[in-house]
């Protein structure tokens, strides 16, 4: 990891330094360049603070370091962990802005650190680990006009915090008008990426495009279609291989006004088994969200949604439908009550799926004192959640559970 962070900071340095070196001599390379620079940058002179033109510069790196903890998935106590044990990413994030900002281009390196086992699991000097928790990501933007483009690399290993095991490469491009915007993207995503003879490989091909249409004082309208085809590769003995294509259209209208905002979408996707035959199922999924402020501290949001499988090859039909509902009351700077709520469910005709869950949380937030070199603050959080199995009763599960955090924060 030292060595991957000291090459990247070697070769942004001897970057600026060239760049700063062209400025200050004049060079026949200064010919070439803004004959490059003309074709992919439409930007022109501006007129500075002073009223003397200024010119974007052609070159500009910089290099930050990036921290983030991991996401709290469960507020019960036996799970929570100190924030100096809890699972973290640090690393190391290059931008560089090429052409007058024709182009944009980004390395990321990032290891991760802490939880539970982490130490003990660490081996000195096995390089083996250390690879198991990097991530590495490159990405490439280019605009040139209405039309931005770019592509996309990233690769984690089994021990990262964020999309473990799992590789990614994307080309994708955007052209934008007036009113209307089409996207357009294709890629591939594999896990087991450390190629291990032991687990099979699951690789996805995929590719979408879209089409939004927006203008000011009308409702969104947004038209997608996506396929994407799901294979195994390097297959061991015993695991059975997966051979499927899907074929997605989603629809979706949305409009928003001071108040509210509400957004309907509906989504139909066909699936196909290619190791049965092309055996066929569908899936139909509606989704109603909506958000309302009928006062400027108030706002409240609620969702429904059902979805819809049918097997084709079985007859067997599966209905899911879901809801949730959130309130969020801020009295003030200082005070802070929210409460949530949900419920879904999934039954299959043929009575081998029955279940059902329901959850709610509410959160009161309170800033107990603020000077001008600390900020106090105190949380009380209450949960409950069951899931209820009507197939196998020995699943059922059920939770209650409270927390009180007390936030001590320099300013």
């Amino acid at each position: 990891m030292r060595r991957s962070l000291q090459i990247v900071s070697l070769v942004l340095l001897t970057l600026c330094v060239s760049t700063q070196a062209r400025g200050n001599q004049d060079h026949p390379s200064d010919q070439i360049l803004s004959r490059w620079d003309s074709l992919f940058s439409e930007q022109q002179l501006s007129a500075g603070a002073g009223g003397k033109p200024t010119t974007v510069p052609h070159f500009q790196a910089s290099v930050a370091p990036t921290f983030a903890l991991a996401p709290i998935t469960s507020p019960r106590l036996r799970d929570l962990s100190p924030e100096t044990d809890a699972p973290r990413t640090r690393g190391l994030l290059a931008t560089a802005t090429w052409f007058k900002g024709a182009f944009v281009t980004e390395a990321e390196i990032a290891n991760s650190s802490g939880g539970a086992g982490w130490l003990q699991s660490r081996i000195p000097g096995d390089s083996r680990t250390e690879m198991s928790t990097r991530m590495v990501r490159l990405g490439l933007t280019g605009m040139r006009g209405p039309l931005r483009y770019g592509l996309t690399y990233r690769t984690a290993g089994q021990g990262f915090l964020n999309a473990p095991d799992q590789a990614g490469r994307e080309v994708w491009g955007e052209w934008k008008a007036s009113w209307a915007t089409i996207r357009s993207a294709v890629g591939q995503v594999w896990n087991n990426v450390a190629g291990e003879s032991h687990r099979a490989r699951l690789a996805q091909t995929y590719g979408r495009m879209g089409l939004a249409l927006t203008r000011p004082s009308w409702p969104e309208l947004s038209l997608t279609y996506a396929r994407n085809s799901l294979s195994t590769a390097l297959e061991p003995l015993g695991i059975a291989p997966q051979r499927t294509q899907n074929h997605t259209l989603e629809g979706a209208v949305a409009y928003q006004s001071l108040r509210w905002q509400v957004r309907l979408a509906s989504s139909y996707a066909f699936a196909s088994d290619l190791l049965r035959g092309g055996a066929e199922s569908n899936v139909r999924t509606q989704l109603l969200s909506a958000s309302f402020n009928p006062i400027n501290t108030v706002t409240i949001a609620p969702v429904l949604g059902y979805r819809e499988e049918i097997q084709e090859w079985s007859g067997v039909r599966i209905d899911g439908p879901s809801a949730s509902l959130a309130l969020h009351y801020k009295q003030s700077r200082r005070l802070l009550i929210s409460a949530m709520g949900n419920y879904a469910s999934a039954r299959s005709s043929d009575r081998l799926i029955d279940n059902e869950n329901l959850g709610g949380k509410g959160i009161l937030a309170w800033d107990l004192q603020q000077t001008s070199s600390w900020n106090t603050l105190i949380a009380i959080e209450a949960g409950y959640n069951r899931l209820t199995n009507r197939v196998t009763h020995s699943a059922d599960t059920e939770d209650i559970s409270g927390l009180v955090r007390i936030v001590l924060a320099a300013l």
